[in-house]
């Protein structure tokens, strides 16, 4: 049981993690570049949970005494990161959308002139 029974739960929570990933990137679900950053998330999650016990050892070295406060620390800060970094893409997209409306307008506008002037004729 204890730490063993917990390191087995993370590598098995890990591993459904690295599945998941793998099958939607299989499936086209996620970009090249999504799929990557997943695929490195996924695996860096089956290394910790290898790395478990050496962790816990490390965090008693450091002076604390609940390893997982640490974690959830480091993860909050990761999902943290990773939402800038998507708040930042949206902000790029809805750039682009923009600027796609913008010339979609012009362009209807031009082809409205287009054929009002062929009716002219």
């Amino acid at each position: 049981g204890g730490p063993h029974m917990v390191q087995t739960l993370v590598l098995v929570a890990a591993f459904l993690f690295l599945f998941q990933v793998i099958f939607l990137t299989s499936k086209n679900k996620l970009t090249d570049q999504q799929a990557f950053i997943w695929l490195v998330f996924a695996i860096g999650g089956v290394f910790a949970a290898f790395l478990l016990p050496w962790f816990n050892a490390f965090t008693l070295e450091l002076g604390i005494l609940y390893a997982p406060s640490l974690i959830i620390m480091l993860a909050f800060l990761v999902v943290l990161s990773f939402l800038v970094y998507h708040t930042t893409v949206i902000s790029k997209q809805e750039k682009k959308m923009k600027t796609l409306i913008q010339e979609m307008t012009y362009m209807q506008k031009e082809i409205r002139e287009l054929h009002e002037s062929e009716q002219l004729k």
